[in-house]
């Protein structure tokens, strides 16, 4: 496959947010993790800062899969606002720029805050391969958690 006809980093992402809101816009029952999971490679990788309740690095499918559980133990509402999208012609890698609102699920607090993202593509497989969430508050969203 020529690079000409490779996806950027932009419209890999853009797949995996639109199966994100479809999963988003299921009821809680009915949500399946299929679609995002699709969009992921065999060796992905997620790294959440230490600092956070659901800090560490999860690998693969089914370790997105345990971070989305254990995001979903903290929070009954998750919204990514106004994604901006920056990438270089050429790169596998991508950063969003967005607003994260979050609902914590035991006390209803809802917390908003800037959050950037740096993310990696397999261009070849269409797929993603790593991200990196930045989060602005961190020490704010553990007291919201009560961590």
């Amino acid at each position: 496959m020529s690079s000409k006809s490779l996806p950027t980093p932009a419209q890999v992402l853009a797949k995996f947010y639109e199966a994100e809101t479809i999963y988003m816009a299921a009821a809680p029952k009915e949500r399946d993790i299929a679609g995002m999971a699709s969009c992921l490679s065999e060796d992905f990788r997620l790294y959440q800062s230490p600092d956070l309740p659901y800090g560490g690095t999860y690998e693969g499918r089914s370790g997105f899969k345990k971070w989305s559980d254990d995001m979903a133990s903290y929070f009954d509402r998750l919204e990514v606002i106004d994604p901006q999208v920056f990438e270089k012609s050429g790169s596998d890698s991508v950063v969003v720029s967005s607003t994260l609102k979050l609902r914590v699920r035991k006390n209803g607090v809802e917390l908003v805050g800037p959050l950037l993202q740096a993310m990696k593509v397999d261009r070849e497989k269409g797929l993603l391969t790593e991200i990196r969430p930045f989060y602005w508050n961190v020490k704010g969203l553990n007291e919201a958690v009560q961590k």
